[in-house]
């Protein structure tokens, strides 16, 4: 195995890929990493902090950590502060049909971003998938958003792991899976085919992570008429489909977790989420709108649908579950206790776009 070591006064030697590079004690400026670091069948190239030591990456304005188009790469152990990003891994369509998989960002602390996101994955090559990503262990706090998230996967990713996070005190949303931004959308699509048909986050678990205190509260983007709007979500799923959502624990975000699009399906069919299943999650203490949130926010945003809400605690929320634009999907055996309101539907969307099943949920609210 080839190890380089690597300090704040030494130069990113030339690639070898497979290679373990190992970041000593210091304060780094802002780290890049093209294609050609990327590792091999045999051996992923990993970037850590050297055994006992505290690298810390401090940008100034930028990028803490960019990695693009990179294939079996493992970022570990380092920390970021400061900057508008705190590391960004970037697919493109110039990496072509090459297979983009393997990526790890693991047990790497985020702090300070002033701008735009905390960890992030722009999948932007709709040729090729970014496949096998995770994001697990990581410590992601004290982030100004603006209108971004804390932690995001946006664009063509199929397979994913987002799991063990630490995400708080940030002021836009804590974990987000987004699908039909336009990020990998195909500029001239076949006839019968969508242009977004590889532009969504898919296919991925969401587990056991600890998301508290994101709120848009002092977020210039969320300010109207004189008010904030809160509407940051602890977890949310925008446009990705086919996700599991369970063992996490949300408290004192605007909206603890929500599964939804904010795009018509007026201007694609496919602008709609399926197959995303919530369960045996911890949510509590959410003010700012709901506990458990589901649905277009408006008459004619996306469908929710075909998705499953179960065996979830929600605890002390002002409104314990709200029902937007959706149908089809199972609500069933979660528990609803010390909460405002438990079941709160939007009057913006027509009736018979909020129909839902309803079984076996345990409330305490009077008369429940």
């Amino acid at each position: 195995m080839n190890v380089i070591h690597l300090t704040p006064d030494s130069p990113l030697p030339a690639p070898v890929p497979g290679s373990t590079i190992l970041l000593h004690e210091g304060v780094y400026g802002p780290l890049v990493f093209g294609p050609e670091w990327s590792g091999t069948e045999e051996s992923s190239t990993v970037v850590r902090a050297a055994d006992g030591e505290k690298p810390v990456v401090r940008p100034g304005k930028g990028v803490g950590i960019r990695l693009t188009d990179l294939s079996r790469f493992v970022l570990e152990g380092v920390e970021t502060e400061g900057g508008t990003h705190g590391i960004r891994y970037e697919s493109t369509p110039a990496s072509g049909t090459r297979p983009l998989t393997g990526i790890t960002i693991r047990s790497c602390t985020v702090h300070g971003i002033r701008g735009t996101h905390g960890i992030c994955v722009y999948a932007r090559n709709p040729l090729s998938p970014v496949r096998d990503l995770t994001v697990e262990g990581c410590h992601v706090y004290d982030c100004q958003c603006g209108s971004s998230e804390s932690v995001v996967l946006n664009g063509n990713v199929d397979g994913f792991l987002i799991a063990g996070n630490v995400i708080h005190d940030n002021n836009n949303i804590g974990i987000d899976m987004i699908g039909f931004e336009g990020t990998a959308r195909t500029p001239d699509s076949e006839e019968g085919h969508s242009p977004y048909e590889s532009d969504m986050v898919r296919n991925g678990i969401c587990r056991d992570n600890v998301v508290w205190n994101i709120c848009t509260e002092g977020n210039m983007a969320y300010y109207r008429d004189g008010s904030f709007d809160h509407c940051a979500g602890g977890i949310y799923v925008d446009g990705g489909q086919n996700i599991e959502i369970f063992g996490n624990t949300v408290r004192s975000c605007d909206i603890g977790i929500e599964v939804a699009t904010e795009h018509s399906p007026a201007d694609d069919p496919l602008f709609r989420v399926r197959g995303v299943r919530v369960h045996h999650n911890t949510i509590a203490d959410c003010h700012g709108f709901a506990g458990l949130c589901f649905g277009g926010y408006a008459r004619r945003l996306g469908f929710t649908e075909e998705c499953e809400f179960d065996h979830n605690a929600l605890l002390c929320n002002s409104v314990q579950i709200a029902v937007q634009r959706s149908r089809n999907n199972r609500i069933h055996d979660n528990i609803l206790l010390g909460g405002g309101t438990d079941i709160l539907y939007n009057d913006d969307c027509a009736p018979e776009d909020l129909v839902n099943e309803f079984r076996d949920n345990l409330s305490d609210a009077e008369g429940a």
